[in-house]
């Protein structure tokens, strides 16, 4: 189980730094600011994925789940880009492994 955290730590660690590095690519509008906040928000999450804390298995499951959400948005309505798609899957990878933590550590 431990390896299949530090996956879910390490995406969200690359996820942080491509959702920052956006600033550089993309002009500043409200939609790369907010992603890159979210990019500042999973540098932590993943970090502590990485620790096995409780708490950021619960943010994990949490934030990239309405982090998804807002990319798909934001694929579809304001700026279909390739970081958005590439943001999303390893959304979809992260929430199910944090949800596993959880379900795991209930004894």
């Amino acid at each position: 189980m431990r390896r299949i955290s530090n996956l879910a730590g390490m995406l969200m660690i690359i996820s942080s730094v491509t959702h920052v590095l956006q600033l550089k690519v993309y002009p500043l509008e409200h939609h790369v600011i907010g992603a890159a906040a979210f990019g500042i928000i999973y540098f932590f999450i993943g970090f502590f994925l990485l620790r096995r804390n409780r708490l950021a298995f619960w943010m994990g499951a949490i934030l990239p789940s309405i982090g998804g959400i807002l990319g798909v948005y934001r694929f579809l309505w304001l700026h279909p880009n390739p970081f958005t798609i590439f943001h999303v899957a390893i959304d979809l990878v992260v929430v199910p492994i944090c949800i596993y933590n959880l379900k795991g550590k209930r004894s």
